[in-house]
């Protein structure tokens, strides 16, 4: 860099991110990105940005077996709260190292929440497409951590798709590492039979844009309606198609047979949101209960535009499953799927509390209470995973060790 080495600054800044937490990290160049769509634009975030730096985070083993066999969520809500936030603090911690050992600068991108503004979304838009101001999984690629899978999510080769991602822009030209020469998906489709939405299929290609990324085309499912993926992803509604088990919900609507060209229909969707919400029909617990997720995701997220910086409180994950089942070894993401197929449903009692009915393996039904978010954090815990967010980066040592001993402490 103008002040240092480069090629120094460039290792300072890995070894700062692994410090940090993170597992895997790169550089992608700015010249790999100039055939991909356009939101791998640097310039749209950063000016003249030339490099772009992404890490992942792999999301814990114990964590999902939990999440799946429908023993807890609240492992996978820590993990999530830890890697969004997390991401978000590294970012702009690694930012301000940049700027400060530098003439360069520096840009934290937003690990999710921040799409561009309808009338700036590039080329053709279709129905309630949203896209990023910058697509980190794109920039991943670029950054040599592996390609886009079947999902539309990234795969690694060391941890395959059930991975977040953070990173940063700098108008710094650091090295680019060597991209992945084999796509890590080995097109098992596994994601396409955890989804309960029917969000993308199995059989058919995503056409809407070709997406070349240093030379490499990246080729994914055809994508569905977009609110179609919310409403399951967010929780709430999914179940699966034999109706044997269910997300983490209790709305029990299968979405996978409803015909797409009716969502394009505005007032199906409204019809629909009504039903899940406000309608009479549905018992009031579970319109209470979809009240809450709609709180927390749309209200929430869309403050900020950042879920860096949302509270622990209104982190609230629900599905997730293409991402969270694309694990790196094949042999446990059949195992997942089956833990998923066997985890029964979840339901909610006159108090508002969940609780899980399932067929246990005598064949006999089984009712059981997963702890609630007070009984499986203490307090101190709790406030600890929660100031992540509130980190003090102009402390670069300070706020590195914090986060250091944070994630080895419960990230797990």
């Amino acid at each position: 860099m103008k002040n240092r080495n480069i090629e120094k600054t460039k290792q300072d800044i890995k070894e700062m991110i692994i410090t940090a937490g993170a597992k895997i990290v790169g550089v992608g160049s700015r010249d790999r990105l100039i055939d991909a769509p356009p939101s791998a634009d640097m310039d749209f975030c950063l000016p003249g940005a030339q490099s772009c730096i992404i890490w992942a985070y792999p999301l814990p083993m114990k964590a999902l077996e939990n999440y799946f066999s429908k023993k807890e969520r609240m492992s996978i809500k820590k993990a999530q709260q830890f890697a969004y936030t997390g991401a978000w603090t590294t970012a702009r911690i690694i930012s301000k190292f940049i700027e400060d050992q530098s003439g360069y600068k520096a840009f934290p991108m937003i690990p999710n929440g921040k799409y561009r503004p309808k009338e700036k979304a590039p080329g053709k838009y279709r129905s309630q497409m949203q896209f990023p101001d910058f697509s980190l999984r794109y920039a991943a690629v670029a950054a040599g951590l592996g390609h886009i899978g079947w999902s539309g999510n990234l795969v690694t080769p060391e941890y395959g798709g059930s991975v977040y991602l953070g990173g940063v822009l700098t108008t710094a030209p650091l090295e680019a590492d060597p991209m992945l020469q084999e796509n890590p998906c080995n097109q098992c489709k596994i994601c396409v039979k955890a989804c309960t939405t029917g969000y993308f299929p199995k059989d058919e290609i995503e056409d809407y844009q070709p997406v070349m990324i240093g030379g490499f085309k990246e080729e994914y499912s055809k994508r569905g309606i977009y609110a179609r993926c919310g409403i399951g992803c967010a929780g709430w509604t999914g179940l699966s198609k034999d109706g044997s088990w269910s997300t983490w919900t209790p709305d029990h609507i299968c979405l996978i047979d409803k015909p797409m060209e009716k969502e394009r229909d505005p007032q199906y969707l409204g019809k629909l949101m009504t039903t899940l919400l406000i309608d009479e029909n549905t018992p009031k617990n579970i319109r209470d209960f979809n009240e809450k997720i709609r709180y927390s995701f749309n209200v929430i997220a869309r403050e900020s535009e950042n879920v860096g910086v949302r509270p622990l409180a209104y982190t609230n994950p629900r599905c997730g499953n293409c991402h969270f089942i694309c694990v790196g070894e094949p042999k446990k993401r059949t195992s997942f799927y089956k833990m998923l197929t066997t985890s029964g449903k979840v339901y909610l009692d006159e108090e508002g509390r969940e609780y899980v009915k399932k067929i246990d393996k005598n064949g006999k039904e089984a009712v059981y209470y997963p702890p609630p978010e007070e009984e499986f954090f203490t307090k101190e815990e709790w406030d600890l995973i929660d100031g992540i967010r509130s980190l003090n980066v102009s402390d670069i040592r300070g706020s590195l060790g914090e986060l250091n001993k944070l994630f080895t402490r419960y990230y797990n």
